[in-house]
């Protein structure tokens, strides 16, 4: 009986050792792994709001709204683009309709949908899609200049209510909507009209190729004549024949969609940048 008892008294003395020796080693172990170099664990700062990385797709950047913006201000100021001494500022209009023109100085194509006109007195403009080839398709694209390929920046709304790019036979709708250009239209080959009679081939010769006589004087020719112009003299007809000429397409033309000034008639500076922001090319006055 009095062995039994020696051995309760003896575990419980047991049991309170491990307790104080938990409680008081605990500390001190913990103390340890955070003096220690081998348990270093990564701190993290969490901000305010995270910000959506552009440069991968699917990944954030964990950078203030602040801290993206210099850091975006510091990659705009920090160099030129690849495009410079590409793409130029050909030319500026300060009176009337203000204009700036781009031209493009490489044998490449170059995209500059997304770019800016930046003015330093009265603020910027983004050049956005246009219409590739009117009245053919109603779906935008991106603005491509081919090499010596022009694009004029114009302070005005669209006649086409879009941004657009000529070709040669522009002739064919330059008065359905009012589009204020004088343009031609290719010649006629001799080819296109053998067979016709005399009278309907001096007509064809006095025609172009995308706008057809009026009613009066076609109604004067015999009826294959007329069927004939009604073929192949059309806007239509024309691109069909011509759209694969070296010289089709003769640049864009680019619409602010008001008429507000862009820039400082007197005195400015204007840059244009690329899509990343970066210096492309300035014209000061």
């Amino acid at each position: 009986m009095a062995n039994m008892k020696f051995r309760i008294v003896f575990g419980l003395i047991l049991l309170i050792l491990v307790f104080i020796g938990f409680f008081v080693g605990l500390p001190y172990f913990l103390r340890k792994i955070q003096l220690s170099p081998i348990f270093e664990f990564p701190k993290f700062t969490f901000m305010s709001a995270p910000a959506l990385s552009t440069s991968t797709p699917g990944f954030w950047n964990f950078f203030s709204p602040a801290q993206v913006q210099s850091r975006r201000q510091s990659i705009v100021q920090s160099g030129n683009s690849i495009f410079q001494n590409k793409i130029n500022i050909a030319g500026v209009s300060k009176y009337g309709r203000e204009s700036v023109n781009l031209s493009n100085a490489s044998p490449s194509l170059v995209n500059i949908t997304g770019w800016r006109i930046k003015s330093r007195n009265r603020g910027e403009f983004v050049i956005g899609k246009g219409l590739a080839l009117p009245n053919f398709s109603s779906d935008l694209s991106d603005v491509w200049l081919s090499a010596g390929e022009s694009a004029e920046i114009i302070a005005d709304i669209s006649p086409l209510a879009n941004n657009f790019r000529i070709n040669s036979c522009f002739g064919g709708i330059s008065e359905l909507y009012n589009l204020g250009y004088g343009f031609s239209c290719p010649a006629i080959a001799p080819m296109d009209f053998a067979g016709m009679d005399s009278a309907c081939q001096d007509l064809i010769m006095r025609s172009s190729s995308c706008r057809a006589p009026s009613d009066n004087i076609l109604n004067q020719q015999s009826s294959k004549c007329r069927t004939w112009f009604e073929k192949n003299v059309n806007y239509p007809a024309c691109v069909s024949k011509h759209i694969n000429d070296r010289n089709f397409y003769g640049g864009w033309k680019i619409f602010t969609g008001n008429k507000m000034q862009i820039f400082d008639p007197l005195h400015d500076k204007i840059e244009l940048r690329d899509r990343a922001g970066l210096a492309v090319d300035s014209y000061e006055y």
